[in-house]
């Protein structure tokens, strides 16, 4: 029973932490947040910091874990077909449209590269998993990596833009933007036999 107690405080700490950076961000930018900031937006002291995180760095990853569980949910309760792109596409600008002042934190200018990057890296991994999966097994003009990478960084341009811009279109409408800016292609190299 005491252990579910220090875990909870643990939790909130953590919490609190994460929620102060995000703020700051918002605030002023991931660059110029610096580690005591965070902690006079707290009231805990450096040691407390460094019990949790081991820097800004390692709180801002922590605040993404969240975001990864998501990806990871989404790609196990996927079959591969030819709209799982799409669909995923979708499902991304739902959630930043949901969770608006998470993304502008974390994937919008103020946030830097470093949140960026990880997204990036899982939208990747899971790209790359299911073209193997659907690209035409003879005459594979464009390999998999290359359409995997244009996919993935086409996504994440539109994502920055549409958060930096205060999501001036629904989920719906930037999904079916990007969908027709980016499918002809891919339908062209994923139906060359």
């Amino acid at each position: 029973m005491p252990k579910k107690i220090v875990d909870r405080r643990i939790q909130r700490t953590r919490q609190l932490l994460q929620d102060a950076l995000l703020a700051l961000i918002l605030e002023k930018g991931f660059d110029a947040v610096t580690v005591q900031d965070v902690i006079d937006r707290v009231n805990v002291g450096r040691s407390t910091f460094y019990a949790h995180f081991q820097d800004k760095e390692d709180l801002l990853l922590s605040g993404f874990e969240h975001l990864r569980t998501e990806f990871e949910g989404f790609f196990l309760g996927q079959d591969m077909n030819d709209e799982s792109p799409w669909t995923f596409s979708l499902s991304m600008f739902q959630h930043a449209e949901n969770h608006r002042d998470l993304y502008k934190a974390m994937a919008g200018k103020q946030g830097g590269n470093l949140a960026l990057a990880h997204i990036q890296k899982y939208l990747l991994a899971y790209m790359l998993e299911h073209l193997k999966e659907q690209l035409p097994k003879r005459k594979k003009s464009i390999p998999p990596e290359v359409l995997t990478h244009y996919i993935a960084s086409s996504f994440i341009s539109m994502l920055t833009w549409w958060i930096d811009n205060n999501l001036p279109y629904s989920a719906e409408q930037m999904n079916d933007y990007f969908r027709q800016l980016v499918k002809p292609g891919v339908d062209v190299i994923m139906h060359t036999v």
